[in-house]
């Protein structure tokens, strides 16, 4: 089955060439799988990249990390945030560099972005998952929707925009058109920028309807995170119409997180400062 979902994948996207797992993860990942792991050279291989080194340490001085004191250097936010933490600030900070700069890219990184910054801070009412795996999540939840924009940048605007109201019926619209969705073409990235197999899952499910027809406990978790993230997002920062089908599509992810509904209008309150000063 799943054999068969990566290969409409590969397929919807012919002709589209999937990007490379960039230089600095795969000597980031060599570095941590060594026998003598060593944090100063974690923080050398980040530092050889200027632009890589800024955005690492504005994302981890940023309120999505909510470090108890600024990280002045990578050598601090690496010794700060630890090592496994880095390497998905890193990736995290690869991928908002990796498409163009056309609307529609524009418009799914910054969603993207936005979505990342609420599952951060939902990831504190969550046990199991990390503010840091929440936020590399948030980012690459819709990398699919990157991948299909590029294959084609006039139609998929508004397969987009509709995934903003109707998160489910959506999927089937996107296969009609494409032959496969952006859940399974952001798997094929995923599983090429080696992210882990529980994000991967979560990235696969996370248009599904509901929650409890998921089997592990933590892919379950990182769905509902999704949900309320997303349903977030698309009231306050796109302006969306938030028809039945999103309201319901946040309700499963409360429900199964148990999330009191004041923490989510906190986090909406959050999300349009944090917007606001971007």
């Amino acid at each position: 089955m799943m054999e068969q979902t990566l290969r409409e994948a590969v397929a919807a996207i012919k002709g589209v060439k999937l990007p490379e797992l960039p230089e600095e993860v795969a000597l980031l990942e060599r570095e941590l799988e060594s026998r003598f792991v060593n944090s100063i050279n974690v923080a050398r291989i980040i530092e050889q990249n200027t632009t890589l080194s800024g955005e690492v340490l504005r994302i981890a001085n940023s309120p999505i990390m909510k470090l108890k004191s600024p990280a002045r250097t990578i050598r601090e936010a690496v010794d700060m945030l630890g090592l496994d933490n880095i390497r998905n600030l890193v990736v995290s900070a690869m991928l908002q560099r990796l498409f163009g700069s056309g609307a529609i890219y524009k418009e799914i990184m910054s969603h993207s972005v936005d979505v990342a910054f609420c599952m951060a801070d939902l990831s504190e009412w969550v046990a199991g998952v990390s503010r840091d795996e929440a936020y590399m999540l948030g980012l690459f939840h819709n990398a699919g929707c990157l991948m299909l924009a590029t294959k084609d940048p006039q139609g998929y605007s508004k397969f987009f925009s509709q995934s903003q109201s109707t998160p489910v019926s959506v999927l089937d619209k996107e296969y009609q058109a494409y032959g496969s969705t952006h859940c399974a073409i952001g798997v094929l990235l995923g599983k090429k920028w080696h992210l882990p197999i529980d994000m991967l899952s979560a990235i696969l499910l996370h248009h599904t309807a509901k929650c409890d027809s998921i089997k592990s406990d933590k892919v379950r978790a990182m769905v509902a995170l999704l949900k309320i993230a997303n349903s977030i997002v698309s009231e306050i920062s796109l302006g969306a119409y938030r028809g039945q089908e999103m309201r319901d599509y946040e309700l499963d992810g409360q429900h199964e997180l148990m999330i009191d509904p004041d923490v989510v209008k906190e986090i909406r309150l959050a999300l349009m400062n944090f917007s606001s000063k971007d």
